[in-house]
């Protein structure tokens, strides 16, 4: 056991640490992907087309199958690894893998046949630009929703690999495949800029090669996360064959768990098509553009502090769930939600501090929608707490096997976001319409966190959040102060243009995030240093 502790990547701080510092370089790959994007397509009609036609995939694949496979796997394939059922292991897996190809394929076809008709729920009115019509916008939306719809299945394939390999406490081909995909996809976009100026667009017409370019080159980075995943997913040692038989037991529990999932998805990407809808309908031609820009600046902070401590405590959860040892389940609950807190408070924090800088990386100096996605970013910020604890204590339930009181809040949280969107999207004037997205993203997620915590804390007891309260008392100081310090350097060196906002946005946060240890320290070092010596057991 010494010996095995000691291996890298073994252990939640050693899982998480492997995580987090593959997750920065895939998660720099993903921002180069934006500024990417940018370059080669921009805040354009023919950005929002693309935008609107390649959300389709991931919302039909996430309201059929996503939230069911990311809940499943890791909770019915944990203890099988550790005790070695090797035989177990490859039926689960074989039968995962069937029922997602046998749903998932189908699913792509009729994405594609029905392309049309979606293209013209979501297109809007068009966008502010000459010609940049409805029906202009919606023909585009179908001709690329044909090519992306293969991308369905690929995604199920990517995130069951994923499941089974974090099961075997394999966690960095899953960090490391976005970055992969995202060399892929910036490749196709350069390449893209480079033959056509999507500023042109409908006034030049688009040949077909030059869009292919554009739209196979995307499906073929969805192509390359899948196979990341996969191939090292078949050297583990797993088999598969077809078969929808799972051994006998466990189809209950993956319904259940399934049903959870799906739920709690269903109500996310309801979000997804109200954001979509409203942004066609009320902002002018790349405003969609602009809040997926605001919206992945948010994911950033996100996936690299919060997901790889939620993702490498998942397995240890679930085998702690399976064997009944409900006090090492409440140790490790405890510690990494505590953990969870101070490192999605720093993310917030920062993401307030830089958004000055962080909305030049994205338009040309003094350009309006810097400002946009500026303001974005202070009101995604407060909701990065909720959506860690989120991503953290869903996983958690799941491994109690209490699915329904996990999706129950998170569909809780992700239904007010998308009343308050309709709200707040066609109330405001349209220069906040995405900052109001923010702030209905933040308070839905906020009562999504709160939700998930008191249905752990019943389910787990009172030792499962142990000691949040100074946590997140200690959390939310830093990240104002964190906040405070990294706002300051902005407008004191108050960048214009791309380079001096990357530059600007490293100074700030390094700053800020200097300020938040200072202040997190000084309120609360006793907890501080328990906590880390805690991550480094089980």
């Amino acid at each position: 056991m010494t010996a095995t502790r000691s291996r890298v990547g073994d252990g939640v701080a050693g899982a998480a640490l492997l995580v987090a510092a593959v997750t920065v370089l895939s998660r720099a790959a993903g921002f180069g992907r934006t500024l990417g994007f940018s370059y080669g397509v921009g805040k354009t009609c023919l950005g929002s087309a693309y935008t609107t036609a390649n959300t389709v995939p991931n919302v039909l694949f996430e309201v059929v199958a996503g939230g069911a496979l990311a809940g499943v796997v890791v909770p019915l394939l944990a203890r099988a690894f550790r005790d070695g059922d090797r035989a177990h292991v490859d039926d689960v897996c074989s039968a995962l893998v069937t029922w997602t190809l046998a749903v998932l394929v189908p699913l792509a076809a009729v994405a594609a046949l029905a392309g049309p008709v979606v293209a013209k729920a979501l297109a809007g009115s068009g966008g502010g630009s000459a010609g940049c019509t409805a029906g202009v916008l919606s023909d585009a939306v179908a001709r690329m929703v044909l090519v992306f719809a293969p991308q369905i299945p690929l995604y199920g394939l990517a995130v069951v690999s994923a499941g089974i390999l974090q099961s075997q406490q394999r966690f960095f081909a899953a960090a490391f495949a976005p970055l992969v995909s995202s060399v892929v996809v910036v490749s196709a976009y350069v390449w893209f800029g480079a033959l056509f100026d999507a500023r042109s667009w409908p006034r030049a017409d688009l040949p077909g090669k030059t869009e292919a370019v554009l739209t196979v080159g995307t499906t073929a980075g969805v192509l390359a996360l899948a196979l990341t995943t996969l191939v090292p997913m078949l050297a583990s040692g797993v088999r598969l064959r077809p078969t929808f038989r799972f051994p006998p037991g466990v189809a209950v529990r993956a319904r259940s768990l399934a049903l959870a999932g799906l739920a709690a998805l269903l109500a996310q990407q309801l979000l997804t098509v109200v954001v979509v809808v409203v942004a066609n309908a009320r902002l002018r031609d790349g405003g969609l553009v602009v809040y997926t820009f605001a919206w992945t600046l948010y994911l950033l902070p996100y996936a690299v502090l919060a997901v790889p401590l939620a993702t490498s405590a998942f397995p240890a959860l679930a085998r702690h769930a399976e064997h009944d040892e409900r006090d090492a389940y409440a140790a490790v609950a405890a510690r990494t939600t505590r953990a969870v807190v101070l490192a999605a408070a720093l993310g917030a924090g920062l993401l307030a501090g830089t958004a000055r800088p962080l909305s030049q990386l994205l338009d040309a100096p003094g350009d309006a929608p810097a400002v946009l996605v500026s303001r974005a970013l202070v009101t995604f910020a407060p909701g990065l707490l909720g959506y860690a604890l989120v991503a953290h204590l869903g996983r958690a339930l799941y491994a109690l096997h209490a699915g329904r009181a996990a999706a129950t809040a998170t569909v809780a949280g992700w239904l007010t976001a998308a009343v308050l969107d309709v709200v707040l999207g066609t109330t405001l004037p349209s220069g906040w319409v995405v900052a109001g997205f923010g702030a209905a993203n933040s308070v839905g997620m906020t009562v999504a966190g709160v939700l998930l915590l008191r249905a752990l804390r019943a389910r787990a007891g009172s030792a499962s959040t142990s000691s949040l309260g100074p946590t997140l008392t200690t959390g939310l100081a830093a990240a104002l102060t964190c906040a405070c310090a990294a706002g300051a350097l902005s407008a004191l060196l108050a960048p214009q243009g791309r380079l001096t906002g990357l530059l600007a946005g490293l100074v700030a946060a390094g700053g800020g995030a200097a300020a938040y240890g200072a202040c997190a320290a000084l309120l609360d070092r006793a907890g501080l240093r328990e906590l880390a010596r805690g991550l480094r057991a089980r």
